[in-house]
């Protein structure tokens, strides 16, 4: 297989950005590159049907690729069988969390699916379009006649160094954010029984090395890029390697804004936060899940509310933007547990704040918890396929939290969040104003800029203008 078209679905309806960079689509596609492998990508959260459709007539790809999450996978089913009917003699292939969770079950589900690309897919979609035998390619799904055959795990891939770093050849590369997202590790060896990130990067946390991740950074520095966003789950489980990280930072002079997206506030302390300040970094995400230790202890977070707290408190302090994350409806949690999380919610004014709906994905000790005690009140096809735990619509409940006490809570934690958010945007749009000369006018744009009501009302020319100065691809 010569030619393969890359797809990068849409998630109509998330709360977050819908400019992020595909980083998984993007490693996708560079291995494909490095191993001679003609592609042509189509991101449909900027393009429609009929524009894909004639991408597909004009390059002719022998293999059609898309990387799936499970939000809105019946939608992106019926695609591929659109796709399929259009143009039958073109194989698909399927890869993506979604796939490395349910495995067999997608391709008995959607037809049109020729192949699944189970955990890591970097080699196992080169070795595929090297036209190998599929029944000798780990990871891999496959058709046999009527039967879906799986070829076995394959290894993880332990140095990450010999994975090319995605330089999203063949992207419209302007239509994405202005801040780079990296991933610089993968796995994660924690056993939350909420998360099912296990099942498609493993238990083991493997990290690139402070020099590749570097060399990253720098080539999108040269194209002009001064904001990065690292995606990782555990960004600081090495403290070495950031401290090496920040150090070459510090030689090779790099004027940038760097963010972390995941961080477990037991890796935190003010020595390297202080260093990473040094070098740029602004911004940390925190996943709290729940204000006390008896609802940690259930969720098997390995952490204590005194650790999260002190974390916390260090970051706030020390003036980084800092983001936090919070679940609803946990075993055994009460309303006055809630209080807790709200509680904690409301003490750092910096602080942004998430309120999720936990969700039980299949396979995890949550999802085995709720079956088993008969607390669903949707299947998992019905809430799989919605932005799961985002909106006020919970799966479960439990006999400490009615639904109607969940639907009750998250009102009360969107409100809140709403009410944070816009003192978190003053901060941060303030910060990055800062090279003004007059440090009133940073106020001044910052404030229109944060505020909805003003700014929802503001005509499009001027709109465009606050984009333009704060570099804002969206406004939540």
């Amino acid at each position: 297989m010569k030619r393969i078209l890359l797809i990068q679905p849409s998630y109509p309806g998330s709360p977050f950005s819908i400019t992020a960079w595909p980083v998984g689509l993007g490693y996708i596609a560079e291995s494909l590159r490095q191993a001679g492998v003609k592609y042509k990508v189509v991101d449909l959260r900027w393009h429609d049907y009929s524009f894909l459709e004639d991408k597909i007539k004009h390059f002719q790809p022998e293999l059609i690729g898309i990387s799936l999450m499970s939000c809105n996978y019946k939608q992106h089913y019926e695609l591929l069988i659109k796709i399929k009917s259009t143009f039958p003699k073109i194989s698909i292939i399927a890869g993506g969390p979604h796939v490395s969770f349910l495995r067999e079950k997608v391709l008995e589900d959607c037809a049109a699916i020729d192949y699944g690309v189970v955990l890591e897919g970097e080699e196992t979609i080169v070795e595929l379009c090297k036209n190998q035998n599929p029944q000798q390619i780990k990871g891999l799904l496959y058709r046999e006649g009527s039967t879906i055959r799986y070829t076995g795990d394959r290894d993880f891939i332990r140095d990450l160094d010999t994975i090319p770093f995605p330089t999203y050849a063949g992207f419209e590369k302007d239509k994405y954010s202005k801040t780079m997202h990296i991933a610089s590790s993968r796995g994660c060896p924690y056993k939350c029984i909420f998360c099912g990130a296990f099942m498609s990067q493993g238990r083991k946390w493997r990290a690139r090395s402070a020099l590749n991740v570097i060399s990253e950074i720098e080539y999108w520095y040269e194209k002009g890029f001064r904001e990065f966003s690292f995606i990782d789950s555990n960004f600081l489980m090495d403290k070495k390697r950031i401290y090496d990280l920040c150090d070459e930072i510090e030689k090779r002079n790099l004027k940038i804004t760097l963010g972390c997206e995941g961080v477990r506030a037991d890796t935190v302390d003010r020595q390297i936060l202080n260093r990473m300040k040094e070098v740029g970094f602004r911004s940390f995400d925190i996943g709290v899940e729940g204000g006390n230790n008896k609802i940690l202890k259930n969720l098997k977070k390995g952490e204590t509310i005194e650790v999260i707290e002190k974390a916390i408190k260090d970051i706030h302090e020390l003036g980084f933007h800092l983001t936090l994350f919070f679940l609803i409806g946990s075993p055994g949690e009460t309303i006055n547990d809630i209080e807790d999380s709200f509680r904690l919610a409301r003490k750092y004014p910096r602080a942004n704040v998430w309120f999720f709906h936990l969700t039980p994905i299949p396979k995890t000790e949550l999802y085995d918890w709720v079956e088993k005690n008969n607390y669903l009140v949707r299947s998992p096809e019905e809430y799989l396929n919605t932005n799961y735990g985002m909106f006020n619509e919970p799966s479960f409940f439990t006999p400490t939290l009615s639904i109607a006490q969940r639907k009750k809570i998250y009102r009360k934690g969107e409100k809140l969040r709403k009410k944070r958010m816009e003192r978190y945007l003053f901060l941060k749009y303030t910060d990055d104003l800062s090279y003004l000369r007059f440090r009133w006018l940073s106020y001044f744009f910052a404030f229109i800029a944060s505020r909805t009501i003003i700014r929802d009302i503001l005509p499009i020319k001027i709109k465009d203008f606050f984009k333009q100065l704060l570099r804002i691809e969206e406004w939540k």
